[in-house]
């Protein structure tokens, strides 16, 4: 778990969770949580599954998004910085699973990112996705969900076509309608959303969602008296106690109370005070020094 605490702002702690799971022969995750100069950078990518290659997807989203959001200065404006981290990825992930001859033809990934920044009077987050892995929100005892899925199922659903209940056993239920690397060209969805002390924000792949109620997800973020690697591991336990059929990405932010400063440095009074006994004792001292001279060396 890392923390980064503003001096005005409010302080915020970052913690991280990436497994393979029980069934899948290698982890096609990624995620990546680090300080750049537009803020706190997160990032959670998962393979497209069924296809060879997801883990190298995923990890060339993550690290073209990284490397191109890292190199701009914290004024540019961020969402056009994430647009254009995800055409580039885009295009780097397409171009190699077109090549010829490659291992990895038809690799895929999905993506979603947050930038937290904080300002003088605020602190916010801006939120790319592209496939099914999700952004979900927990403020004030309710998880809201951030982002819509880019998949077959999710179309149904926004048409009226089937329910929320009915998609998990939809026989598309595994298609995207969108992801890195499917097209020469992607669209990212990017929003902005205002962040307060208490907030929590969790990324994750479907290996999370997919197998985990949302219910059984906003009881573990908000349990009291858990540090934030305990939230993200006993998620991590969560989706393995349920099989742990898919691989399992996760990233969260959670916003608390900037330290008091009152209680890390002493109030004024108090060094007066301080003050006043130091005198005290070496008027003590000099008084005693001047009595064993009396005693001893007056004769």
């Amino acid at each position: 778990m890392s923390e980064r605490p503003g001096s005005r702002q409010p302080s915020i702690l970052f913690a991280e969770e990436c497994d393979r799971g029980t069934l899948r022969e290698e982890n096609q995750d990624s995620v990546l949580h680090v300080r750049i100069a537009m803020g706190d950078l997160m990032i959670v990518a998962g393979g497209v599954g069924g296809y060879p290659g997801g883990a190298t997807a995923s990890r060339m989203a993550v690290e073209h998004f990284y490397a191109h959001l890292a190199a701009l200065p914290r004024e540019f404006p961020v969402g056009n910085a994430i647009r254009a981290a995800a055409a580039r990825a885009n295009e780097k992930i397409f171009a190699a699973s077109k090549t010829p001859g490659a291992p990895n033809q038809g690799m895929g990934s999905t993506v979603v990112l947050a930038v937290v920044q904080e300002e003088a009077d605020e602190t916010h987050v801006w939120i790319g996705h592209i496939g099914d892995s999700r952004a979900y929100l927990m403020r004030a005892g309710r998880l809201h969900l951030l982002t819509t899925d880019h998949s077959a199922v999710q179309d149904l659903i926004t048409r009226a076509l089937i329910t929320k209940e009915e998609a998990p056993r939809h026989p598309d239920a595994q298609v995207l309608s969108r992801s890195l690397g499917l097209q020469p060209e992607v669209e990212i969805d990017i929003e902005q959303h205002p962040l307060a002390v208490g907030d929590t924000l969790l990324l994750c792949s479907d290996g999370l969602w997919g197998f985990v109620p949302e219910r059984e997800i906003q009881k573990v973020l908000e349990t009291p008296g858990f540090t934030l690697e305990t939230v993200a591991h006993n998620l991590l336990e969560l989706a393995l106690a349920a099989g742990g059929h898919d691989n399992i990405g996760i990233e969260i932010a959670r916003l608390i109370e900037p330290p008091d400063a009152s209680a890390m440095f002493p109030r004024k009074e108090s060094y007066v005070a301080l003050k006043v006994v130091i005198a005290m004792l070496l008027i003590a001292f000099a008084a005693l020094c001047v009595l064993i001279y009396l005693t001893f060396f007056s004769s």
